[in-house]
Order: C-alpha cells, then structure tokens, then sequence
C-alpha cells in the first residue's frame, strides 16, 4: 500500500513539474550547469549568512537559537558542497533536494515564528518587518524557485547538460 502512495505521488510530482505551465511549453532551456549550481550554492550560503548576522547582532541569543543556527549552517554547507561534488550523478542531485528540504523547512519556521514570539528572542520574531528574515526568507525562496525550474529542464545544474546539437 506505500508503494503505491508512493508511487502516485511521484507521479504527480512528474505530471506538475513537466506540465507546459512549468517548462514554458520547451521554448525556454538554459544550458548554463556551473552558473545554476553557483547560484543554488550562493543562495544558500546568503540564507546562512543571514542566520550568522542575526546571531552575532543578538546580544544575548537563547543556546536553542545557537544549535538551530549551527544545524542549519552545517546542512546547507552539506548541500552546497554536494552539489558540487560531482563524483556521481546521484551527489548533486541529493545536494539540490537537501537544500530545497532546507528551505522548506526555514520557510516554516520563519513563518511560524511571525506569528509566535519566541522566548529570548523578542526583537527578532512576532514581526512582520524584521529585514534580516525577509532576506533570508527571499534567499529560500529563490533557491526552491531555481530549484523547480532545474526538475522541470528549464535549467540544467552540474554535472548535467544539455544535449544541443545545431
């Protein structure tokens, strides 16, 4: 019964991100590997460099901030450097869906935490007009966004290309 929960959902997924909507019906493809997974890389190294910012302008941050900070770091360190390792075609690909869960999962939080203050945060969450989460949250937001156009084929991430011959 999984497998065939799971096998519908990928299909979906298949069906969505190959839909004309998504590929912009073939006309549009970049053939630019290094550039997209330089700039998936770079997204995820600005969404770290947010975190560390408000980590170091905190006077006083709550040790549970701390590790979340230091988890999120180390995971999208992870997935930028498997995305570019490219010793298996696997690699990058596991690279591009760890950060994607990445951002996901910052989205929530990020959301969450406008309508719920933390305690010992007090002046970073319950707010609307914190520029530091509105940087971070576009960084994500972006990478998820670079990311669907590469598993739809408008973009090609490294060590793929594509296969033109004119």
């Amino acid at each position: 019964m999984a497998d065939l929960v799971a096998r519908h959902a990928t299909g979906f997924w298949r069906r969505l991100l190959s839909s004309p909507a998504l590929t912009l019906n073939g006309w549009v493809a970049f053939n630019l590997p290094r550039t997209v997974t330089a700039l998936g890389g770079a997204l995820l190294t600005g969404l770290v460099a947010v975190h560390v910012y408000t980590l170091t302008a905190e006077p006083d941050p709550p040790r549970y901030f701390v590790a979340y900070v230091l988890v999120l770091a180390a995971a999208c360190l992870i997935a930028a450097s498997a995305m570019l390792v490219g010793i298996k075609p696997s690699v990058p690909q596991a690279g591009w869906f760890l950060g994607s869960l990445v951002c996901v999962a910052f989205l929530g939080v990020y959301l969450v935490t406008r309508w719920v203050s933390l305690p010992g945060l007090a002046t970073v969450t319950a707010r609307w007009d914190f520029a530091p989460g509105t940087l971070g949250m576009a960084s994500a937001a972006a990478f998820i966004a670079v990311h669907t156009t590469v598993l739809s084929g408008i973009n090609v991430a490294y060590p793929q290309r594509q296969q033109w011959y004119d």
